[in-house]
């Protein structure tokens, strides 16, 4: 209960069962382990999910049914003996709320975004996860399939920027009001459909997946740093500073502890606890990168804006990233933090738009990486590309502050 997310009025959020968290350079997937195994793996797959769904095609590029629908429908993966999996098992409670409760109409279902489904209170945010699973399940099992490539043709036109009410009447050749017939008929069945799979060989995860024993001060670390990326930094603190006072060379610690002082304007304390450190662990990427990043924070104002870097610090930002980088190829923020202090600078703009391209590469569907690489094309006068990657992101960012942030720009730009 103290870490799950809280609302903008510092409410807990006392329904959620687990939780995403993606930030620029972690993402956490945060549960309860005190239920059923089922439950705690059901939530991993969840969560595990919308991260797929959010870094490869973009959660802004997908309506929220869709992403919570798939959420749903893939959270019920089971695997027996290494062998058999089973893919699209029944969500029962979700079966039995829709059989004795009314479904949302589809034109409200449908226009439900992301901010207004977690303004929801705790029954109405049930019935619509149960609804959009409910109806991925549908989609990719109902009549043997039948609508499955409409599913995915579906999701072609939305990304390619069809609105979803147009993109889902060319798809699926058939209005709302038919297609909640359709749901309501298939929920009123008693048998549904799964697939099976059987594998000629055990399949092993050993190599890719490991886990290991953890100290009370390592743990109090990635709370504290859950912690910080919630926004809670006096929670932070005292959980950062319980595990130095345990293990004060503890490399996560010092990184996250170096976080909560740049956010807290102590820049110097902010520095010597990344570079302690790096001088514990000099493999390990993340304090290269956060070194860089709270240099690139020093003067900054309250908007975000700095007017300059001296010689020494860009030198010393530009060493930090090469090494990040070098150490952790595909780490996307690396290639994005080089491409703004490029630009503040106003020099090495090409290699800052190479940058970008290649954080893309790893990350496509981050809109603010896009919003960057826009801003880049705008300091070479190349309008067109800028207008197209900030159009796209205004007509489509789901987060209120990425929108109006593209808005702004694209009137600047126009």
């Amino acid at each position: 209960k103290p870490y799950k997310p809280v609302n903008a009025a510092g409410e807990t959020s006392d329904w959620v069962a687990g939780y995403f968290m993606p930030r620029d350079e972690i993402n956490y997937i945060t549960l309860s382990v005190e239920g059923e195994k089922q439950q705690t793996y059901t939530t991993i797959f969840h969560e595990y999910v919308h991260y797929l769904v959010n870094n490869n095609l973009g959660r802004g590029n997908v309506p929220p049914w869709f992403n919570e629908g798939i959420a749903e429908f893939y959270d019920q993966f089971i695997i027996e003996g290494d062998e058999k999996v089973t893919l699209g098992g029944l969500n029962n409670s979700h079966l039995y709320s829709l059989q004795q409760t009314k479904m949302i109409p589809f034109d409200q279902f449908f226009g439900i975004d992301y901010y207004s489904l977690h303004q929801q209170g705790k029954h109405s945010a049930n019935i619509y996860y149960a609804q959009s699973w409910a109806l991925m399940h549908y989609l990719m099992l109902g009549n043997v399939g039948k609508r499955q490539p409409q599913l995915t043709a579906f999701l072609g036109l939305v990304m390619n920027k069809k609105s979803p009410r147009e993109a889902f009447q060319q798809a699926f050749q058939t209005d709302y009001a038919t297609m909640e017939k359709e749901l309501r008929e298939y929920v009123r069945k008693s048998s549904f459909r799964v697939l099976i799979y059987k594998s000629e060989k055990k399949m092993v995860y050993e190599d890719a997946l490991q886990s290991q024993p953890m100290t009370e001060a390592t743990a109090k670390a990635h709370l504290g740093d859950l912690l910080y990326h919630s926004n809670r930094l006096p929670e932070s603190e005292k959980h950062l500073s319980e595990s130095l006072a345990a293990e004060p060379d503890s490399s996560i610690a010092n990184t996250a502890f170096g976080l909560v002082k740049m956010r807290q304007k102590k820049f110097d304390e902010a520095r010597s606890y990344i570079e302690k450190a790096i001088a514990k662990d000099s493999k390990n990427y993340l304090p290269f990168y956060q070194h860089a990043y709270i240099l690139s924070r020093e003067g900054m104002n309250e908007s975000n804006f700095v007017r300059g870097y001296s010689d020494e610090n860009y030198k010393k930002m530009r060493d930090s990233l090469a090494k990040a980088m070098t150490l952790k190829a595909d780490f996307p923020e690396s290639y994005r933090l080089l491409a703004f202090i490029n630009m503040v600078r106003n020099e090495n703009l090409d290699e800052g738009i190479s940058a970008m391209k290649k954080a893309l590469q790893y990350a496509p569907g981050n809109q603010y990486y896009q919003l960057s690489l826009a801003d880049l094309y705008v300091r070479k006068d190349e309008f067109d590309k800028a207008f197209a990657l900030i159009s796209n992101v205004a007509e489509t960012a789901d987060e209120p502050e990425l929108r109006s942030l593209a808005e702004s720009t694209l009137a600047r730009l126009k």
